[in-house]
């Protein structure tokens, strides 16, 4: 035979000979994974009534005593993924005791060892696993990870902390706020708020020595966290130096909600930078107090789209008086406040309701809609919703309106198939 067909042959058969071992293999894996699977399942039905029955337990028996004690490197790795599980749901007295046996499985170490690998994502697991684990012996190498070359391994230990929570975690997340160079203060802030108001004493401590940025940040969480404690701080901010500190604290107390701040936030309405003024008007809308309405009237008269925006929302917050102080608006001198009336009405479908009263059968309710779509054409804006009123399928709101409004009364759209010899 030809030498070169030969070596052919032999090439062809040695690769025959290799992809019938590839497959063998795989198959003799998949086989091998498949019992390891099932071994796992039955080992689990055993070993899971004992978990339970220890997280479960009234007594502080040891936890070697109470858990599993095999040496089984195989159900001491279903113990831990039982736990993991577990560590995801449970509160209170349970949780502390899952952190015990952590504890005692060597769990914690293992983990912390783990932390060290030259492999980011194997860093990043260990970090997730020790925050559910929830140690305090981990607090200091999940802050030395907080330095890591890789940000998904960051965040990951800058979860971990926030769920270890007390003051020597929260510490380090709170000075993460001061180092956008490092680390996305929109993730930070998200996991101090998640730490809630354990996170507030170390903030309200740490914030004069944080840079502007930080101290943005921090308000934003301090807002959003709600508690009373940070109420002297953030007005105290309401007369800083910096725009921005102004109105993320004018924003931060409309979120605590505490009523006793409304004087503060109307004296804020008059900022002389408007993104204060704004927040000021958002945030006395949630307090909606009453005593806010006259300034909010006047802050409808500002030259700033938002102020005036968030101020005419307030007064529809603040209920029928505040929709009383948005129709006599309708009447003001000042066209940016007539038109934002008009919108603000449109938006919370106000004008819906006096077009509909223009066909009641009380004469005091009909003449009310006639003044108020006076009101509403004398501001020199007809909007969209108006004009689709005036092709209203009723005759008696369209002919009503088109006498207001001095145009011709539109016919009402016919509907297919009739008047147009059902072409479509």
């Amino acid at each position: 035979m030809d030498p070169v067909r030969l070596l052919m042959v032999e090439v062809v058969e040695g690769v025959g000979v290799f992809l019938a071992l590839l497959t063998f293999a795989i198959v003799i894996n998949k086989a091998l994974r498949e019992v390891g699977e099932a071994l796992d399942r039955h080992r689990r039905t055993l070993i899971e009534p004992a978990v339970f029955e220890y997280l479960g337990a009234a007594s502080s028996r040891p936890q070697r005593d109470a858990l599993p004690r095999s040496s089984s490197r195989r159900d001491r790795r279903l113990v831990e993924e039982i736990l993991l599980e577990a560590a995801r749901v449970v509160k209170g007295e349970t949780r502390d005791r899952v952190t015990a046996a952590f504890e005692a499985l060597g769990s914690v170490r293992e983990a912390i060892r783990a932390l060290h690998s030259r492999r980011w994502w194997k860093r990043a697991e260990a970090a997730e696993r020790l925050g559910l684990m929830r140690s305090r012996t981990a607090v200091e190498p999940l802050v030395a990870l907080m330095s890591d070359p890789e940000a998904e391994v960051r965040i990951r230990a800058a979860r971990a902390l926030g769920l270890i929570r007390g003051s020597t975690s929260i510490r380090p997340l709170v000075s993460a706020l001061a180092d956008p160079s490092r680390w996305s203060a929109i993730r930070v802030a998200e996991i101090l708020i998640n730490v809630g108001v354990e996170a507030v004493d170390e903030l309200l401590v740490a914030y004069e020595t944080l840079p502007l940025n930080a101290r943005v940040s921090a308000l934003d969480v301090l807002g959003r966290i709600r508690s009373l404690r940070a109420v002297g701080l953030m007005k105290q901010c309401l007369s800083d130096a910096h725009p921005d500190i102004r109105a993320r604290a004018a924003h931060g107390l409309g979120l605590i909600g505490d009523p006793g701040t409304a004087p503060d936030l109307i004296r804020a309405l008059r900022d002389t930078e408007w993104p204060p003024r704004a927040m000021a008007a958002k945030s006395l809308g949630r307090l909606r107090d009453p005593a806010a309405i006259g300034p909010l009237r006047e802050s409808m008269r500002d030259r700033q789209w938002w102020v005036r925006y968030n101020s005419g929302e307030a007064l529809r917050a603040l209920g029928p008086e505040g929709l009383e102080a948005l129709i006599d608006m309708l009447s003001s001198d000042d066209p940016y406040a007539r038109h934002m009336a008009v919108a603000q009405l449109e938006e919370g479908r106000v004008i819906d309701q006096f077009v509909a009263d223009l066909t009641s059968n009380d004469a005091g309710k009909r003449a009310a809609a006639i003044r108020f779509v006076d009101k509403v054409t004398a501001a020199a804006r007809i909007d969209d919703t108006t004009r689709q009123a005036a092709r209203s399928a009723q005759e008696g709101v369209r002919h009503a309106l088109s006498n207001i409004l001095k145009t011709p009364s539109p016919a009402p759209a016919s509907s297919p198939g009739k008047g147009d010899g059902g072409r479509s």
